[in-house]
């Protein structure tokens, strides 16, 4: 029986999944941050042996033991990051194992759908847009950082609501909900505290954060300057899944366009549906869908693709031991 390993490292936390061939859960690790940006790659390799170690011990394997290792690695960007993360980190943990490093993207993609093609666009305090096709070709679009052309963020689009906020004050537009839920979060008294506060610093960013979701509460609650600030976004995104689409070949086919991340989650449907129809105008067959699991997962199943093939009867039997797996480990695998 073969054993399988995936590693979904992030910028807040590493997990760590080992499973065997017929889709049974054997173990579950955690770490923290394993972007190496953040801390270093000895930092990110300390977390990732944590993590690595945890699911190992609850498994009662050793590294041995594991025939296929898949990993969705944050900060992996560009090929010189790949060979850098292969030299000083994957290969004093692994060795020869055989392996499968991918950006963190391609691991919620795998783990966001059945399929082992489709497209994902994650945004949350970043973006990014990635995608493989039925061949196997592989693309991603953004992802870097708004120096390098990233538009749309949970972040961006607080900040929009914010600068939205500014303006009315002005009188440069008409009044909007999102000035009240800015004060209230802020714990100001009124617009002209919040605005001197921020002024002279004493209030940052930071301290208001999450700002996007004052932008869907106040979209939710019909006020067009927000609902105008989630267009806007909706339709950049769509325009980072064409371009995915569009050098992957897809545009005629049917497949899975995964939406991962907190800024799918708002209560106003304006982003999504603007997003949507921004696809539908270049791709009629593409599918928008929330995510099936988290990227573990995906990370596990790119990991047992290496050598075997993930049937609808593997399938079914990992979805069932991940069900049992999160109350054994006290972690959700299953997106909420």
């Amino acid at each position: 029986m073969a054993n399988y390993l995936g590693l979904d490292a992030g910028g807040t936390k590493t997990f760590c999944l080992i499973g065997g061939d017929q889709g049974q859960i054997k173990g579950f690790g955690s770490g923290g941050t394993g972007n190496y940006e953040g801390y270093g790659v000895d930092s990110a390799a300390r977390e990732i042996r944590m993590a690595v170690d945890g699911a190992l011990a609850t498994a009662g394997l050793s590294l041995r033991d594991i025939d296929g290792i898949g990993m969705g690695v944050a900060g992996a960007d560009i090929p010189e990051d790949y060979v850098m993360l292969e030299r000083e980190l994957f290969t004093p943990l692994f060795g020869k194992i055989p392996r499968v490093l991918r950006n963190d993207s391609m691991g919620g993609l795998r783990g966001g759908t059945r399929d082992p093609f489709g497209v994902v666009i994650a945004c949350g305090t970043g973006c990014v847009c990635a995608g493989v096709n039925p061949d196997g070709k592989e693309t991603r679009i953004g992802g870097i950082s708004e120096d390098y052309g990233d538009r749309v963020s949970g972040s961006s689009i607080g900040i929009q609501g914010l600068k939205a906020v500014w303006r009315a004050r002005d009188g440069v537009t008409g009044p909007t909900l999102m000035t009240d839920k800015f004060v209230e979060r802020s714990g100001c008294g009124d617009i002209e505290e919040l605005f001197h506060e921020m002024y002279y610093g004493k209030i940052t960013y930071s301290d208001l954060q999450p700002m996007a979701k004052l932008v869907f509460d106040a979209a939710w609650e019909g006020d067009g300057i927000a609902c105008d600030i989630l267009e806007w976004g909706g339709r950049y995104l769509a325009q980072m899944v064409n371009a995915a689409i569009r050098r992957l070949g897809m545009e005629r086919s049917a497949f899975d366009v995964v939406m991962a991340g907190s800024v799918f989650k708002g209560q106003s449907p304006v982003l999504v549906d603007a997003l949507q129809m921004g696809v539908h105008r270049e791709c009629p067959g593409a599918r928008l869908v929330m995510p099936i699991y988290e990227p573990v997962v995906g990370a596990l199943l790119l990991g047992m693709e290496l050598d075997c093939t993930v049937t609808d009867v593997v399938y079914d039997q990992l979805s069932r031991s991940l069900v049992e797996s999160e109350l054994t480990y006290g972690v959700r695998f299953k997106t909420e």
